[in-house]
This record gives structure tokens, C-alpha cells and sequence, in this order.
């Protein structure tokens, strides 16, 4: 009775731990929040990180009625920047800014790989 108590525990409990790099993952996401670097009037901006080994998928959307004129490329070294301060042995940086329109479909703006 005894070992299927304990082995009941260690599933729940590994079952409910949060992944090893989703601590990670908010950090940056609240640092690019707190930052500010694509914030614009009239539109909602959603930051979602993904990190794995020494890659990062970022992924940056604008909500609004119409698609924002930014220089997405300033916007996503910026980015970039800000991530590698947070962690260093980030290698590979995938970027991504999309558009997602009251209606219709999502549309991507910008996407770009930054290695060092």
C-alpha cells in the first residue's frame, strides 16, 4: 500500500511540475512586455516564447482592424537582444510577427533566424 501511495505522489507531482524552461519562457515574455518594444495605440500585442535545447521560437502578434507599418526588422532585434541578455546560450532565435485581424486570417509580416 505503502509503494503505491508513494508512486502516486511522484506521478502527480511530476505530472503538475512546470517544464524546465517555461520559467524561462515567461521571463522573457513579461521582459519584452515590461520593455515595451512593439507596444502601439490601437492594438493588442501578445508576446509567446518557446524555448528547446539552445533554440528559441518567438512569436510577437498584433490584434487590431488594420495591419500596423512598423520596422518589424528593429522590432525583432530588439527582441532578440533582450532574450539573450535574459539567457545566454541561446543559439538560434527563430522570429516571428504576425498580423491577426478582427476578421479573417492570420497573416504573417515578418520571420527571420538569428544564429550567433
Amino acid at each position: 500500500m505503502k509503494k503505491i501511495l508513494v508512486l502516486m505522489t511522484l506521478l502527480s507531482s511530476i505530472l503538475l511540475a512546470n517544464g524546465t524552461n517555461e520559467v524561462l519562457e515567461e521571463r522573457i515574455e513579461n521582459e519584452l512586455k515590461m520593455k515595451n518594444i512593439a507596444q502601439i495605440s490601437n492594438y493588442k500585442v501578445d508576446y509567446d516564447v518557446d524555448v528547446y535545447e539552445n533554440q528559441m521560437n518567438l512569436e510577437i502578434e498584433f490584434d487590431g482592424v488594420k495591419e500596423p507599418r512598423l520596422d518589424y526588422n528593429t522590432i525583432s532585434l530588439e527582441a532578440v537582444n533582450i532574450s539573450r541578455k535574459i539567457e545566454t546560450n541561446l543559439d538560434t532565435i527563430y522570429v516571428v510577427i504576425k498580423f491577426d485581424p478582427m476578421i479573417g486570417e492570420d497573416k504573417v509580416l515578418f520571420s527571420k533566424t538569428y544564429s550567433k
